[in-house]
């Protein structure tokens, strides 16, 4: 959906009227001081976004600023009566609403119970099938003693527990500092479900469920990287996807190698790590053939974040994972891929695995995803060393849980960090070197 600009005009900033609630967008003081800051530097410069009735004028996007403008002026600032507006053509409350939505849904940090009440009127499947918000930071306060919190982010990036909180604050900034570098918007890969779609599956037309086209966790790829790769090693994936990791890996000092089954992908992979000038390699090849490109042993840290099997279909090559048919043939992808990869890897090395289970969309009951992953680790004689818990956002989970309860089910909201070691786990001590907060990512 799109929202047409109607005309552009000066308005008395003190008469407009917020829309949204005053407690719907947070801001640190951080960020309110940075705002401020640019205010007094470069002056007003971005318009508000509004909505104009016949007797009101509403802010749509912007309203942080009002209260930031009044303390400049309380500070004694000089501000301006009239400031620009951009006027959006909104057929009614709803569609105002819907606009709001928009001009959130990236990267805004969203106080969740207000939004939802803000849009509680809404039909949730409609707007979620017009407008991706899957960007939305949910502010959700859980809180960790702030002198333990210091004290392990310095030294680990982020307290080193088997459960990994994304909702928390110093994450959500670390992550938004690593998005603005890499600029992977998954634009490769729309062609994956987002929603109930119909793709072509072996010649046939297939109906598909899914909940959302989905990217790796940058803070989580620079914490596989630091606690359990090498300095300067070599890392790699024989399901590279997305560009994240390798982008990650190499700005953490690592020589990188991935394979990406699809050409698109690939290609813009290794654009975005030249252009930024990193030790990255993107081959396009099918995972499977992953000897065939890296030499048995010569690898210091294995990482991979496989297909979920046809929660996200990527496109119809008969070899992608996550087009196959039937789970025993996917997971068969998975098997040769993982185990010739673990050749690559060499001894007394970790290989870190980011998995989640999925359901067989005829009965409701998972496949048991992660535990098969860890089996076939174990036939390869390397096993699990560490599982983690990475919590994510609610997000677009609170939209489809009404829907999912109809039968019993619960909205999954975490993902498995499977962190497995092959060779003697006695040598990890001597192999690698203490944790102690040099890293800046």
């Amino acid at each position: 959906m799109e929202n047409k600009i109607l005309k552009t005009e000066l308005v008395n900033w003190r008469e407009l009227e917020l829309f949204q609630p005053n407690d719907f967008k947070k801001m640190s003081e951080g960020q309110m001081k940075k705002i401020k800051e640019s205010f007094k530097k470069n002056g007003f410069k971005s318009p508000f976004y509004v909505w104009e009735t016949k007797t009101k004028t509403y802010i749509l996007d912007g309203h942080t600023r009002v209260p930031i403008l009044k303390m400049l002026e309380d500070e004694g600032e000089v501000i301006p009566e009239m400031l620009p507006a951009n006027f959006i053509d909104c057929k009614n409350k709803k569609d105002a609403k819907k606009a709001v939505l928009i001009y959130n849904s990236h990267y805004a940090n969203i106080d969740q119970d207000s939004m939802f009440d803000f849009v509680s009127d809404l039909n949730l499947d409609e707007i979620t099938s017009e407008i991706d918000i899957s960007g939305i930071d949910f502010d959700v306060s859980i809180d960790i003693d702030s002198e333990e919190k210091g004290s392990l982010s310095e030294r680990f990036i982020v307290p080193p527990f088997s459960v990994l909180d994304t909702r928390q604050g110093y994450w959500k900034e670390r992550k938004k500092v690593w998005k603005d570098k890499i600029g992977d918007n998954a634009e490769t890969r729309e062609s994956a479900v987002v929603f109930n779609q119909t793709i072509k599956r072996g010649g046939e037309l297939v109906k598909v469920d899914g909940d959302g086209v989905s990217l790796l966790d940058p803070v989580l790829a620079e914490l596989v990287n630091l606690w359990f790769g090498l300095p300067g090693g070599k890392t790699f994936d024989c399901f590279a996807g997305d560009t994240v990791f390798g982008f990650v890996s190499a700005s953490c000092g690592n020589k990188f190698t991935g394979i990406e089954l699809r050409k698109e992908q690939a290609k813009l992979n290794q654009k975005r790590v030249d252009e930024s000038g990193l030790d990255a390699k993107y081959i396009c090849d099918d995972g499977q053939k992953v000897l065939k490109h890296i030499k048995e042993k010569s690898q210091d840290l294995m990482f991979s974040c496989p297909p979920y099997f046809n929660l996200e279909v990527y496109s119809d090559l008969e070899n992608d994972a996550s087009n196959q048919g039937d789970y025993e043939e996917f997971l068969g992808i998975l098997e040769k891929a993982f185990s010739d990869s673990l050749v690559c890897l060499k001894d007394d090395r970790f290989a870190v695995i980011t998995v989640g289970d999925v359901r067989d969309k005829k009965t409701g009951v998972y496949y048991r995803l992660v535990d098969d992953i860890k089996d076939i680790f174990k036939k390869n004689g390397v096993y699990l060393y560490n599982e983690l818990v990475l919590v994510e956002m609610i997000g677009t989970a609170r939209l489809r849980v009404g829907r999912y309860m109809k039968n019993r089910k619960v909205a999954k909201t975490h993902q498995n960090v499977l962190v497995f070691f092959k060779g003697d786990p006695g040598k990890i001590k001597d192999i690698y070197p203490e944790l102690e907060g040099e890293y800046e990512g």
